[in-house]
């Protein structure tokens, strides 16, 4: 067979049968758990108990991340004297989420707030001076950023200036100096100075944590707050892809019960609209169905109709709303496939022997999606990838990357500096701003570093297998077992398989322009018929090129399947090989 994909490592991931022998025993362990709770780093049954128990008990003091008092102490002036309070969220889910979460909390505090989310493009990202002058305009005393505001230390000076008070909160990195801005508090666990044991909160995390501080200070009902907001943080954790370890796995696994059930009318209608009403809602749901059409508001149109969708009171609202990013999310995947379809002609011309960072540009591309397209871009390559959309009229480009586990690319970004004119973000995913005379001298730059620091090994993409299975002995009470194990997402993924020499009785393709893959796989006793359906997401350009009747090595997940009251088992194909690969 020839191989028509990038080859791709199975790394089969280790156990240790002493440490797997006292999980089972002390914990009265299944042992496949007990093996996939190794493979994970839990190795004791202390730290398995917390993992497979993630009560609400287990929460971190809030009173521990860094100026949380002080901000405390400052915000309860505020409500007590009525002044005025303006809330700076920003565009993407974890910062609607965030913004929408301190508003309806002072408010329900009786505080008199308002609050801004940017534009993509008339505003650009984070706060600026132009917010500030409104500010200073309309008499705020108070400032509260939510998802940013960590890096401006010449807004916060501005504000000051103003007379106007600023309180950030923040998950970004700090400035690369590790200077911080002179605000009344910066409360950010990713400061070098935090006392606090969980630094990768997303941006609504540190909201939520803040704001049970809070409510703690003011002697009010910690419980009754976490029912009203958990729904809210959930959903922004998930779609800014924090790990789901530590303490977001606790916000998470209690958060998708809030919001299964939430009584805010936007999120009921988007459920809704969504066609989740009817399905158990999981970090998969909302990661990749509630949470694209959220994040389309900034995409595509503007960012208020989704914080309006998190704040309104009336259900008829909710629903309009919520129709209305149904179509702009219908209009994202549209533009989003125009720019990847162009994107990857770019990347095609490129040595990829050569190349260890993709750097694309394009005019006319939507600024709003290209952090998707670069991320689609290393999914295909395993490359980190930066994808420039260019202004002709401004001269300028705003850009998103995207990195792989080996390459730190804000690091890298942050080595380009003098030719930006703005950037930030993380180890795997940043923005930049950047004139259009400088793109080619930046590609090459970042080439350069990323040639330096990735070898060959770095760049071929691996999947972890936790186990090697004969598909005979896929069963409904192994799947139940993995279950325990939920929720899944960045940093706990869902176990992969492999079975060897499985036969294929039919391939076949589906979905929208055929663009999906699905196997028919012979699996004596696991589905009434001695059969499982196997899709492989966007790969229906392999039909052509892969014969039913052979027999295959399959790398999968197994799940199941919930259709028309039926449950039944599938494999959701990672990778293939011949059998005699």
């Amino acid at each position: 067979m020839p191989k028509p994909f990038a080859p791709k490592h199975w790394r089969m991931l280790q156990t240790d049968s002493d440490s797997q022998a006292l999980l089972e025993s002390e914990l009265g362990l299944d042992p496949i758990v007990a093996s996939l709770l190794i493979q994970r780093g839990i190795t004791t049954p202390q730290e398995a108990d917390a993992f497979l128990n993630p009560d609400m008990s287990r929460m971190h003091d809030p009173f521990l991340l860094p100026d949380a008092e002080v901000a405390c102490a400052r915000l309860k002036t505020a409500i007590a004297s009525r002044e005025k309070i303006l809330i700076h969220g920003d565009y993407d889910g974890d910062g609607v989420t965030s913004a929408a979460l301190w508003t309806r909390y002072l408010r329900a505090l009786g505080a008199d707030v308002d609050v801004f989310v940017p534009h993509r493009a008339r505003d650009g990202y984070d706060m600026r001076s132009p917010f500030i002058e409104k500010a200073r305009a309309e008499k705020v005393g108070l400032i509260v950023t939510t998802d940013c505001g960590i890096q401006r230390i010449d807004e916060v000076e501005m504000a000051r200036e103003a007379g106007i008070d600023v309180i950030i909160t923040d998950h970004h990195t700090p400035n690369a100096s590790g200077a911080i801005p002179a605000a009344v508090a910066v409360v950010n666990p990713h400061r070098s100075d935090s006392r606090y044991p969980f630094a990768d909160l997303a941006g609504v995390g540190v909201a939520f944590k803040l704001c049970e501080a809070l409510t703690r200070y003011l002697g009010e009902s910690v419980p009754n707050f976490r029912r009203g907001f958990l729904d809210l943080a959930a959903f922004g954790t998930i779609t800014d892809v924090m790990p789901l370890i530590d303490e977001n796995r606790i916000i998470v696994k209690h958060g998708l019960e809030h919001l299964q059930n939430t009584r805010k009318p936007g999120l009921r209608a988007l459920i809704d609209t969504s066609k989740y009403a009817d399905r158990t809602l999981d970090a998969y749901s909302v990661g990749f169905g509630l949470g694209p059409r959220l994040n389309s508001a900034s995409r595509i149109g503007e960012t208020q109709i989704a914080l309006d969708l998190l704040l309104t009171k009336d259900v008829q609202t909710g629903f309009d709303l919520a129709n209305q990013l149904e179509a702009m999310n219908n209009e994202r995947r549209a533009v989003q496939e125009q720019i990847f379809q162009e994107a990857m002609s770019q990347a095609s011309l490129f040595d990829l022997a050569d190349t260890r960072c993709i750097v694309v540009s394009g005019a006319g591309w939507a600024g709003s999606v290209v952090g998707i397209v670069a991320s689609k871009i290393v999914d295909r390559l395993h490359r980190p990838c930066i994808v420039i959309a260019l202004d002709e009229e401004s001269g300028r480009g705003r850009g998103s990357a995207r990195s792989i586990q080996a390459f730190n690319v804000f690091n890298a970004i942050n080595q380009c500096k003098e030719l930006l004119q703005e950037y930030g973000g993380h180890a795997h995913a940043a923005g930049l701003s950047i004139l259009t005379n400088q793109v080619d001298a930046f590609a090459k730059r970042m080439n350069k570093i990323a040639c330096k620091q990735l070898t060959e090994e770095d760049c071929v993409p691996v999947i972890d297998v936790a186990l090697e299975v004969d598909t005979e002995q896929v069963s409904a009470r192994l799947i139940e077992e993995i279950e325990k194990l939920a929720p899944f997402g960045n940093g706990n993924p869902e176990p992969t398989f492999v079975s060897k020499s499985a036969r294929i009785h039919e391939i076949k393709t589906m979905g929208q322009d055929q663009k999906h893959l699905k196997f028919i796989v012979a699996a004596e006793g696991v589905n009434p018929n001695d059969k499982v359906d196997a899709p492989w997401w966007n790969r229906g350009d392999l039909a052509d090129i892969l014969e039913a009747g052979t027999s295959l090595d399959l790398c999968y997940k197994p799940k199941f399947n919930h259709f028309n009251g039926r449950r039944t088992i599938q494999f959701i194909i990672e990778d293939v090989r011949p059998a005699d690969w």
